[in-house]
């Protein structure tokens, strides 16, 4: 029996969470990053459910709305496993952040969902999830459960993903994946066991409002300019170091634009931020998972990595010189892009976070003075 009231209360419910949601958008928190283009699409999906589950209770039952039905039941069960494939994609960027794996990974991990897409198209014509009898009544077919070891598929990769490379939480700080994965595991397998009730598509805008409290959470930790992470995640990342029991010693690497005052002084300060975005995109490319990356003050950056050698310091700083070298030779932009650089380890029982960030930047200072003199000797 169909319990209307609990299916109006509960999508209806579910709507105005997602609608908070959009309505409180006032700007892409980091423009164009992969994770955000997930989430939002999350979140038109949902609301896009909730409406479509709406209309498989209201005309069920009603010979009249047959072909209306199938097609929204289709639909639905498309989405659904469509959601949790999206739910994998951003589970595995949040921890990588790393769109060459997402892209040799992911095409063959949407097989189960086109598969099963095309199974619920079928299904229009004839029955394979789900079928309809003489009455317009909905029933289960022989195969339902598809959707479901599916849509379970997805979501348990995205629990061992997250828990194999648990690691990396502490890196990034803001992971809640598990957060959005209960409520949307418990309101399936209520609506599983209790068909007639709608529980599905609260129990997933639930989870999404949570992912939206740690993009507004994780947006105070971003740099505008240029997408990656400020000086104020860099302090809360170092005073976690002491709660983590990792193999390796903390080290980092500082990094500063040669010469962006005279680029501000002949091009402009809208071409020198252009040159700061450019430096982020080249250290990003370069930095990679290997470490995190923060953009410290003006046109200085810091990585920060565990490093188990010095020669693994000498390796990263000689891949940034290469990767800024690539730029310099392939772009035909109005700037170079060089980097004076400092780097060293963090001894956390003998300096404060202080004393580290300040013995990287002599160090810095110091190859900036190496080169400057270099410069007056030529001359």
């Amino acid at each position: 029996m169909i319990n209307y009231p609990t299916i109006f209360i509960a999508n209806g419910t579910a709507i105005l969470l997602l609608l908070v949601i959009l309505t409180s958008i006032k700007r892409p928190l980091r423009h164009g990053l992969l994770d955000e283009k997930i989430f939002y699409v999350m979140v038109f999906l949902n609301i896009i459910q909730c409406f479509l589950e709406v209309g498989t209770f209201l005309t069920d039952g009603k010979m009249e709305y047959r072909t209306l039905s199938l097609v929204l039941i289709a639909i639905l069960f498309s989405n659904s496993v469509l959601l949790a494939y999206f739910s994998v994609i951003y589970a595995d960027y949040k921890l990588f952040a790393d769109i060459k794996r997402i892209k040799r990974i992911y095409p063959l991990m949407a097989v189960p969902a086109v598969l099963t897409i095309i199974g619920c198209l079928l299904n229009i014509a004839t029955p394979v999830f789900f079928e309809l009898d003489q009455y317009n009544i909905y029933h289960r077919a022989d195969f339902f459960i598809i959707p479901y070891v599916v849509t379970y598929f997805y979501m348990a990769h995205s629990v061992i993903l997250i828990y194999s490379y648990r690691e990396k939480i502490y890196k990034r700080l803001f992971l809640p994946v598990f957060l959005f994965i209960i409520p949307v595991v418990i309101g399936s397998l209520l609506q599983y066991l209790f068909y007639g009730y709608s529980f599905m598509w609260l129990g997933v805008s639930i989870g999404l409002v949570s992912l939206f409290i740690n993009l507004q959470n994780e947006s105070s930790y971003v740099d505008k300019l240029t997408g990656l992470f400020n000086r104020q995640y860099l302090g809360n990342l170092l005073s976690m170091y002491g709660e983590r029991k990792d193999s390796g010693v903390p080290a980092g690497i500082l990094l500063d634009i040669d010469n962006l005052k005279s680029i501000n002084d002949r091009f402009g300060h809208v071409v020198g931020d252009e040159a700061i975005s450019i430096a982020g995109k080249i250290l990003h490319e370069a930095v990679g998972d290997k470490g995190v990356l923060c953009r410290y003050a003006g046109d200085e950056f810091i990585v920060f990595m565990y490093i188990n050698s010095q020669e693994e310091i000498m390796d990263m700083i000689d891949l940034i010189k290469t990767q800024a070298a690539l730029f310099n030779d392939s772009e035909k932009k109005p700037f170079k892009i060089n980097f004076s650089i400092g780097y060293g380890t963090y001894e956390s029982k003998h300096e404060s976070i202080d004393d580290f960030l300040n013995k990287i930047d002599a160090s810095m200072y110091e190859d900036k003075k190496r080169k400057n003199s270099g410069r007056m000797v030529i001359k």
